[in-house]
């Protein structure tokens, strides 16, 4: 949903501890930001619009922000000495395909700031979750926090690549069924999707690897572990569409050889028909010369007699090629 003119960003503060929970909307980020006796601060902004006043209270570099609001971002991680700072991309499904939406999150303190392109996400899971105390969420620190927020995004590209590969198998029993133009068309579509989230995901590799090799300062042993399997994680993720970016080329290859078979089936019927036709026409031709003297034309059978012999032919030849297995 993209914010309206003159409707107010939404901010949201989640601030946690082992024992006590707070959640509260602010109006703005001088309201959001003075939350103190908790171990964990959270604060979610719904439009990037509030990059400046962000960056200004927290005293945070340029770079990071300019690069938030940089619509060609790629997921980057950007890690100072007392703050880090990265750039990610959720994926959504809409009517028409596939969205990918900015992300910024800052880690400085006990305090993470997610900032948004627009309003919904994929962490109610993780709110629900530090809501009523489940998971491991009280038990740790906002580094903990940090990975739930890189997981809950990653996890989210797997029910669009589920449905790619579910979508794809369908395709491959119609192609084998039923081959049309429309399958092509989807096929092609699908690779774009494909494409897409590729795109979308691979450069979390870097990403996440520099996280684990630059980050690691900001990481208890505890959560540390978590954090290096982000890594492999991404790196499954993209196996899976590596695969189904071959499987989709096995499509394309099905459906021209499907067609080709097809075209086949069609040219071979059409030259049995064609040779069956070959000894009539010569026998029809030969009859239709008007020649002054042919003797059995005489004959009061020589009608019927070539009619005979002419369906003696068509069902011998017919025999023939159906006992060579080519009809």
């Amino acid at each position: 949903m993209v914010e309206e003119a003159g409707e107010k960003p939404r901010i949201t503060v989640i601030a946690y501890s082992r024992d006590k929970f707070l959640s509260r909307k602010a109006e703005s980020i001088e309201e959001a930001l003075p939350v103190s006796g908790y171990d964990v601060v959270w604060v979610n902004v719904d439009t990037v619009s509030l990059v400046p006043e962000l960056r200004k209270a927290l005293g945070i570099h340029e770079t990071p922000m300019k690069t938030l609001r940089r619509a060609s971002g790629r997921a980057r991680v950007m890690v100072f000495q007392d703050y880090l700072f990265l750039l990610l991309h959720q994926a959504y499904e809409i009517d028409d395909g596939l969205k990918r939406e900015r992300m910024g999150i800052l880690l400085k303190g006990n305090l993470v700031i997610t900032i948004q392109e627009t309003l919904g996400d994929v962490f109610d899971p993780i709110r629900e979750g530090i809501r009523k105390g489940e998971g491991l969420f009280r038990e740790h620190g906002v580094d903990f926090l940090l990975f739930a927020i890189l997981e809950a995004i990653v996890e989210n590209y797997v029910p669009i690549i589920e449905r790619i590969s579910s979508q794809m198998e369908e395709l491959e029993a119609r192609i084998l069924s039923r081959a049309d133009e429309g399958v092509l068309h989807r096929i092609h579509g699908i690779r774009r999707e494909i494409l897409f989230m590729r795109r979308t995901i691979f450069p979390l590799l870097g990403a996440f690897r520099k996280l684990r090799l630059e980050g690691g300062d900001f990481f208890s042993e505890d959560t540390k572990p978590f954090i290096d399997e982000l890594h492999d994680h991404v790196l499954e993720v993209l196996e899976i569409l590596e695969g189904q970016r071959e499987l989709a080329n096995s499509l394309v290859e099905l459906y021209y050889s499907t067609l080709s078979m097809k075209t086949n089936d069609i040219i071979r019927i059409l030259t049995v028909v064609s040779t069956v036709f070959i000894p009539l026409t010569f026998i029809t031709g030969l009859y239709g010369m008007n020649f002054r003297y042919m003797p059995e034309l005489a004959w009061r059978y020589s009608y019927p007699a070539v009619l005979m012999v002419m369906l003696g032919i068509t069902l011998g030849m017919l025999a023939y090629f159906r006992r060579k297995g080519w009809i």
